[in-house]
């Protein structure tokens, strides 16, 4: 509430000064030759590493450094991660669609300067601080009057932390310094700017709405409950002329008050007095168009009401500005509860943006030489306390409290508070109308949006600054602002925090509990360590969180994104306090996602909400809105997965990345080059017939292109694709080898350098190369869950006796020389994954690849397999391949992967992620059975078909008539087939077996 003391001041500009001379290289080169690089159609060339690879002292960890920075590590995980500078790509698709981001990340905005990228992410902060803003802003979401413009910036820290350690390409440590650096001037100057009270017509007066933190006067409730006759007064100094906001208000919503609007409209722009106790209808008003409220220069308004001759009055300035007839008194509203100055009983009413001094409420009417008196009142002049007042504010003292003069002990509280730290590109007073008491939701003119969320992005782009790239100014500007955060939060009860965080979009707080945890590791004093963590735990919402860990699933309807984060932030107070709550209710969370809201490219969320537990595609041929896959879903997720793999090395949470991975987010950057936008989609359409593009929006371009949330992500996304290749036990004696991308991993400590050569997706074959060996080494495989025909592991050309059973890891122990080789073969084969809610609509997959119908009919394509499988129950019979990679033909419609995103500029391809399988007959091959298939189904939805070949791989045809025969014994106990059927099916059975072995 204080303005920042002078000798701060001068502490934080020496600070400043030190800090301008570190980076006196980057001012160079903001004024320098490179400011006038390439054209933006043209890539930068990578510049040098900004350190040998002999690592001196100061090393700042990009790629071939001898210092790994691999971000946050806990000392409770059982797998830890390499750093990113420990494993780089090689050719193939991932470091393709990387490179497109790189380029981006280089380069943007085309304009040519180096820090001009910067410089867009920083405008918004600027202009936000009072400081000089040249340029423009990114655009979006990052916008002048948007919600939540800043968060973009946060991403953008990232990118270009990830870039840096990729690459070790300086021009991204330029790019990456120089906004720490200005973030911190940004900060200062928020910490410099008056926040408490401003000069007022008589004294001192409260400074309402943004971009002051002060946004309006909460009043005690019951102030006018035995208030017969009134006058209400008050000297205001409007800030802009606004329709519909409230002068005061008393009331207890919008059927139940007295107000007055300073401000009808542009039409009726004079002030108007009303009061009922039974809505708009019933209102009975003072209006005085003729003379209204001027802007900018101190006014006089006030309101009476007699009882005597029921008569209401409305002076300006001393001047009666209306008269009406008014037989409502405030007395007969009850016991007002919502008791405002500067703030309306409706949502749809602004918030005053105004001065206020010297607001009195007496309890009669002041007759017109009152008022006139009143409004002449020298300012000097001594302050009276008249006994027929009900309180007088005169706001001249600072704090949250406003003083009641009147003697009546009526104080009142000024809602919207200021701490020292804070780091935004919008008003403080956002988070004070997300606040209790507020709780404003996402609508209206006082709309709050995602605030925390916000918060959290420029925050984990500070930590990142700082792990990655050993940017101490960032860490320094993080713990600043978890000062802050745990000032604003600390104030609150559980059951306040509570109803922010279950306001829809509103109460959107990313991992805010992550980056507050992570940095009650990272700090010195106890004292703020305890602050720290207690803040992390603030962000519980105990609603979900209670529900989690009692797995009880009621995520109907929630927004998605809004509470998959948090569970990031769990699995950190975890780490940090050992409450295993926080790890089950994580770990359980995942099991509600995974499989039962999951599509089969990874993705989750429709219009970005969960809907009921096991509903994949219903609905989806309706005209209601296809909006699914958000792509912000799918980071969260894969960080949630990543995250609970170093607690339990469990494959299937690898089974869930690597489909997510290969699929959404391989899928979400357009291959098409870029520098002026990133090229990353919001969501992606799951309906069939349907491309990247709805009506005239396109995915990759929504909301501009840079500026939205999965814009943000998308930064991130396409610039770490080597984060879970491999990882180690914590004790370093294994090496886990999760994902097969092209890549090669220096593990320096234990002496190890390891190429993966891969044309993984194409096919199914992976060679580890050990290029340095540094002795023994438990080599952990891990045998994808879709890998059911066969998988196969030699050792220098020696094939090694193991069971690799599918969605599980197989183990290589030895001693490595230089040299050695690791072959890994897993068949690729064709396969469906059905829809949970729907058996009949499934999803071709190739291996781990979700291969698409090319097609643009808005209705599902039929396919039908079974009559064309054979033993190994790969559908590879009915489907052919094509001159081009990856593509193939099936009942005369092209497959393609599902990655290939739109590479032709201004063509957008219709797909279908899903098919629907027809399968009239029980048939093997070419012999029918006369039993119907599709319209018998058992209590999952499955037919007796998909029973059968559920089992595929066949080693034989005795093995395949003994699952028939087990199948149709089912059956029949089940009452869904005769003994005459089943009869049939085994005959035809038997007959097939030419054609199944075929």
């Amino acid at each position: 509430m204080f303005p920042v003391p002078a000798s701060n001041l001068v502490t934080d500009q020496s600070k400043e000064s030190d800090v301008s001379k570190q980076f006196s290289r980057r001012d160079l080169l903001r004024i320098g030759a490179l400011a006038a690089a390439a054209p933006a159609a043209m890539t930068l060339a990578p510049t040098s590493p900004a350190l040998a690879s002999g690592g001196a002292p100061g090393d700042r960890g990009g790629a071939g450094s001898k210092h790994p920075r691999p971000g946050w590590e806990a000392p409770n995980w059982r797998v830890k991660p390499f750093a990113l500078n420990q494993v780089a790509l090689r050719d193939g698709i991932f470091q393709q669609k990387r490179d497109r981001m790189l380029n981006y990340a280089r380069n943007y905005p085309g304009t040519g300067g180096v820090f001009d990228g910067p410089d867009r992410m920083l405008h918004l902060f600027r202009v936000n601080a009072g400081l000089p803003a040249p340029g423009t802003w990114p655009g979006g979401w990052d916008t002048p009057n948007h919600l939540l413009r800043g968060h973009f910036t946060g991403h953008y820290m990232t990118m270009l932390s990830q870039c840096w350690a990729d690459t070790g390409e300086e021009i991204f440590l330029d790019k990456l310094d120089y906004l720490v650096e200005e973030l911190g001037k940004c900060q200062r100057a928020l910490d410099a700017r008056p926040v408490g009270r401003v000069p007022g017509r008589s004294g001192m007066a409260v400074r309402l709405s943004d971009p002051h933190p002060n946004q309006y006067v909460l009043l005690p409730a019951g102030i006018l409950a035995d208030v017969e006759d009134v006058t209400i007064a008050a000297w205001v100094n409007l800030g802009a002329a606004q329709n519909n906001a409230k002068i005061f208000s008393f009331g207890t919503g919008a059927n139940v008050h007295l107000s007055l609007t300073a401000r009808v409209s542009a039409t009726n722009p004079g002030p108007r007095f009303a009061i009922t106790n039974s809505g708009s209808g019933g209102e009975q008003r003072i209006t005085g168009d003729s003379v209204p409220v001027p802007v900018g220069q101190w006014a006089h308004v006030a309101v009476t009401l007699s009882s005597a001759d029921g008569t209401g009055r409305l002076y300006v300035n001393g001047v009666e500005a209306g008269t009406a007839a008014i037989t409502l008194t405030p007395a007969g509203l009850g016991a007002t509860g919502n008791n405002w100055i500067g703030r309306g009983q409706s949502n749809n009413d602004p918030l005053l943006n105004t001065s206020v001094d010297d607001l009195r409420i007496y309890r009669r009417a002041l007759d017109g030489t009152e008022m006139q008196a009143l409004a002449a009142e020298e300012p000097s002049a001594p302050a009276a306390s008249p006994a027929d007042l009900v309180a007088w504010y005169r706001f001249d003292t600072e704090g949250e409290t406003a003083h009641d003069h009147s003697g009546n002990r009526r104080d009142a509280r000024i809602i919207g508070t200021s701490y020292r730290g804070f780091l935004a590109a919008f008003p403080e007073g956002q988070f004070s109308r997300l606040e209790p008491p507020t709780l404003q939701p996402n609508s209206g003119p006082n709309a709050v949006w995602a605030v925390w969320y916000t918060c959290h992005k420029i925050m984990r782009g500070l930590l990142n600054a700082y792990h990655l790239t050993g940017n101490e100014e960032a860490l320094d500007i993080a713990f600043r602002m978890g000062d802050w955060v745990y000032q604003r939060l600390s104030r609150y009860s559980q059951d306040e925090l509570d109803r922010m965080w279950n306001i829809y979009s509103a109460g959107e707080a990313g991992s805010m509990n992550e980056v507050m945890a992570e940095l009650s590791a990272l700090a010195h004093p106890a004292k703020k360590r305890t602050r720290y963590l207690a803040a992390a735990k603030m962000f519980t919402f105990t609603t979900l969180f209670d529900a989690a860990i009692a797995e009880r699933d009621e995520l109907n309807g929630r927004h998605a994104n809004q509470y998959m984060a948090p569970n990031i932030g769990y699995l950190r107070i975890f780490e940090r306090t050992g409450d295993r709550d926080f790890h089950t209710a994580a770990k359980h969370f995942w099991s509600m996602v995974v499989p039962h809201r999951t599509f089969s490219n990874g993705g989750a969320g429709r219009s970005e909400h969960f809907g009921p537990r096991g509903v994949i595609t219903s609905g989806f041929t309706s005209a209601s809105d296809p909006r699914h896959a958000e792509t912000c879903c799918a980071y969260n997720m894969l960080r949630l997965t990543r995250n609970l793999f170093f607690h339990d090395p469990d494959p299937a949470y690898l089974d869930f990345y690597e489909k997510a991975l290969h699929n959404q987010i391989l899928s979400s950057r357009r291959d098409v080059d870029s520098v002026t936008s990133t090229e990353v989609t919001y969501h992606q359409n799951m309906w069939p017939g349907r491309s990247r593009r709805i009506g005239n929006t396109i995915e990759y371009s929504r909301y501009g292109g840079n500026g939205s949330c999965c814009n943000g992500t998308g930064l991130e996304s396409h610039t770490k694709y080597q984060e879970t290749i491999y990882f180690h036990s914590a004790d370093e004696s294994t090496l886990y080898v999760n994902l097969f991308i092209a890549s090669t991993l220096t593990w320096r400590d234990r002496g190890f350098v390891i190429t993966q050569q891969t044309q993984y997706p194409t096919e199914g074959a992976s060679r580890l190369r050990f290029e340095q060996a540094g002795g023994r080494l438990k080599v952990r495989l891990r045998v994808p869950s879709w890998a059911t025909q066969g998988y196969t592991v030699r050792v220098n050309g020696h094939r090694q006796l193991m069971a690799a059973k599918p969605g599980s890891f197989v183990t290589v122990d030895r001693r490595w020389s230089r040299g050695d080789t690791i072959d890994i073969d897993m068949p690729m084969s064709f396969r469906v994954e059905q829809a949970l809610d729907n058996k009949a609509i499934q999803s071709i997959m190739y291996g781990p690849t979700l291969m698409v119908v090319r097609d643009a009919t808005p209705s599902y394509r039929d396919v039908s397999f079974y009559r064309d499988l054979k033993l190994d129950g790969d559908l590879a019979s009915s489907i052919k391949p094509t001159e081009v990679a990856m593509h193939y033909t099936t009942h005369g419609y092209t497959l393609a992967p599902y990655y290939i995103a739109d590479p032709v500029p201004g063509e957008f391809n219709a797909y279908h992620p899903y098919v629907r399988r027809v399968e009239p007959e029980v048939v093997f091959g070419s012999f029918g059975s006369g039993v119907p298939n599709d319209e018998v189904r058992d209590e999952n939805g499955e037919t007796f078909l998909d029973r059968v070949w559920a089992q595929a791989p066949f080693a034989s045809h005795w093995q395949f008539l003994h699952r028939v025969q087990q199948v149709s014994a089912q059956w029949v106990t089940a009452g869904r087939h005769t003994e005459e059927q089943r009869q049939a099916i085994l005959d035809a059975a038997a007959q097939a077996r030419r054609d199944l072995e075929g």
